[in-house]
């Protein structure tokens, strides 16, 4: 009795009712097949970029020459063996100058001619001597510490700025030279002959050997030292913070900082002096110009 009330109930379906049932459940069925497929993407794409930023990160990070991440003990190791191969080079450097000592004295007073120099005191020659020797020996250890600085400073660099460094490592000493070689040869020479010649037939004049030995030295630093004005401005150039045109621009200024800079590295009071050292810095700046146009960004 219950089986045929229930197989009355029953209504039988058309065949079109059946087919649009069935495809209703394809389409679904598909619908739930592209949303898996979405989510699969997505969640690809997710898994894709935190590998790509892990790699980013793990990239930012100093390594050594091997490719191997530098932890901070790592680092301070390395500082300290580069301090300590810093100090071997300025002790060899310092050994070296004192067995040429008398030598680099000669060569500091031959620009002074024929100006008589004296000693106060019994231990000032010594004074002298060591002295000489202990700048002589900074000067010849000079390159070795500045390559020390900068492979200690060459994993946190990229590529492009460690192209930058060798370049550095090359030219600044060669052009540190050259600013002493300047001021030898082109302004020691006439500032000096001034200065003896100004009391000629009115005061004989005895110079003390340790003010000038105090006065050449730190004549020949300075101009060594404005003479790495090409690579200041070729390094600020590579920042970004100064261009070709922006040098170009503020010529003016340039020339009007190289005087002001001269009057105070020169102590010559004549513009004799002055000019030439003048001159010189300009000449750096428009080659600065030159450089930063063809090599810098």
């Amino acid at each position: 009795m219950t089986a045929d009330l229930q197989a009355e109930n029953i209504e039988p379906k058309s065949p079109l009712e059946t087919v649009s049932t069935e495809a209703n459940k394809l389409a679904s069925t598909k619908e739930l097949d592209s949303g898996n497929e979405t989510a699969l993407s997505l969640m690809s794409e997710q898994a894709a970029g935190r590998e790509l930023t892990e790699s980013e990160e793990e990239s930012d990070q100093p390594k050594d020459g091997e490719g191997h991440v530098m932890s901070v003990i790592e680092h301070l190791e390395e500082l300290r063996m580069c301090i300590i191969r810093s100090f071997f080079a300025v002790l060899i450097g310092i050994s070296v100058a004192l067995c040429f000592g008398k030598d680099i004295l000669r060569i500091l007073k031959a620009p002074a001619g024929n100006i008589q120099f004296q000693a106060l005191s019994l231990e000032e020659p010594i004074l002298v001597y060591l002295k000489v020797s202990f700048y002589s020996g900074l000067v010849l250890a000079a390159p070795f510490i500045l390559n020390e600085i900068c492979r200690f400073i060459a994993p946190g660099l990229t590529k492009t700025e460690k192209k930058v460094v060798l370049p550095v490592i090359v030219c600044s000493p060669l052009l540190f030279f050259a600013g002493a070689a300047f001021a030898y040869f082109c302004v020691l020479p006439g500032m000096l002959h001034f200065f003896a010649s100004f009391g000629e037939g009115v005061i004989q004049v005895n110079q003390r050997l340790d003010f000038y030995v105090s006065l050449v030295s730190s004549f020949l630093l300075y101009m060594g030292l404005c003479f790495q004005l090409p690579l200041v401005i070729c390094a600020l150039s590579f920042t970004g913070l100064v261009t070709s045109k922006h040098l170009l621009k503020f010529w003016r200024y340039a020339i009007f900082g190289a005087g002001i800079l001269a009057a105070v590295v020169t102590p010559d009071p004549t513009a004799f002096s002055m000019l030439v050292t003048m001159a010189a810095l300009v000449a750096l700046y428009g080659l600065s110009i030159i450089l930063v146009k063809f090599f810098g960004k």
